[in-house]
């Protein structure tokens, strides 16, 4: 995509005068190797590369929450923060995203340090271009956001274009969150036709997803009471029920050294006198699964809950096999989301 010049210049970093075929054939003769870093990448290039180095092994995640993803069909054109799976339509439900937080507006959220380690294809969260899409339109996962950040996400989604400071493109500032939290945002957009740049950068978005066919999502409304998890009554009695089985092997398991477990698609080895590994997963099941639902998949996978439900709901499932890996939350399993 071809990108706008906002009304406030962003000069490019220039690039220092490469040296010439004198000095490098001095560099030769004299053995010394010379440090191409320095010579021919400006540092700013460098730490674009550092952070798609840093980010690369999270490219073949399972599919979850909170997770960032390249667009399959288009991944030049952008990623989605994926937010929530909507089990009723069998898609995900997120935000776009693009690396260019310079065209942050009110409801932009800027990728930052404390997200790391995120590619640098995310760079800006368009709270205000929330969309819908299916799981064979996910891409390589780029980076993951915690709760909180996908939290500060949802909030500029409803509040964001509550913000009443003067319109400057190119200006990135903190605002306040609910909890002693910030979010690194822009300043909303100008209402002055043609002295925005940010305005027609989003005219363009909208028409590439047009073009991809990729649905915006229905506006989020003000949530006026919390929703119910996985930690509701039903699901204290269903958990009961699936795990009366493995109910063992959970007395053996959750009483583990700290360092004898690590959740989150990770290794964990028994330090007691058996040899037993596996791998543990923290998982959120959709509301409306059925406990027979839930136990046959958990069969069919070979799979045993052997913690949970926690404070945000989540059930730890344990595989013995070392190389297992969850499908994603879609038709056929239960799964509201892997890892949340």
């Amino acid at each position: 995509m071809t990108a706008l010049t906002p009304s406030l210049a962003i000069v490019a970093a220039r690039l220092p005068s490469p040296p010439s075929s004198t000095e490098l054939l001095d560099e030769d003769v004299s053995g010394t190797t010379p440090d191409w870093r320095g010579i021919a990448v400006p540092e700013h290039v460098m730490q674009h590369f550092a952070r798609r180095s840093d980010a690369a092994p999270l490219a073949g995640r399972p599919i979850a929450g909170g997770q960032i993803h390249l667009l399959a069909r288009r991944p030049g054109f952008g990623a989605v923060l994926l937010d929530a799976w909507d089990s009723s339509r069998q898609r995900w439900r997120g935000w776009l995203v693009t690396p260019d937080a310079s065209y942050a507006d009110a409801c932009g959220l800027v990728v930052e340090e404390r997200d790391a380690p995120a590619d640098p294809r995310a760079g800006l969260v368009l709270c205000d271009m929330p969309v819908t899409l299916a799981v064979t339109d996910l891409d390589a996962c780029l980076g993951v956001f915690s709760q909180e950040r996908l939290q500060a996400a949802r909030w500029l989604e409803r509040h964001g274009r509550a913000n009443a400071a003067t319109a400057a493109p190119g200006v990135i500032a903190r605002v306040a969150l609910p909890g002693d939290d910030y979010a690194l945002t822009g300043t909303p957009l100008s209402s002055e036709l043609g002295k925005d740049g940010r305005v027609a950068y989003r005219q363009l978005l909208r028409q590439g997803l047009q073009q991809l066919q990729i649905a915006p999502a229905d506006a989020v409304a003000p949530i006026s009471k919390p929703v119910q998890a996985a930690n509701a009554n039903r699901w204290l009695k269903i958990v009961t029920a699936v795990a009366a089985s493995v109910m063992v092997v959970q007395s053996a398991w959750l009483f583990l050294p700290k360092e004898g477990a690590v959740v989150g698609n990770a290794e964990f080895r028994n330090g007691g006198s058996g040899v037993e590994t596996g791998v543990r997963t923290r998982v959120l099941f959709r509301a409306e699964a059925t406990e027979a639902e839930i136990r046959t998949w958990l069969q069919r996978e070979q799979l045993e809950i052997v913690a949970g439900p926690d404070t945000l709901g989540a059930f730890t499932v344990l595989s013995r096999n070392r190389q297992k890996v969850l499908p994603p939350p879609g038709p056929g399993n239960p799964l509201a989301v892997i890892n949340p």
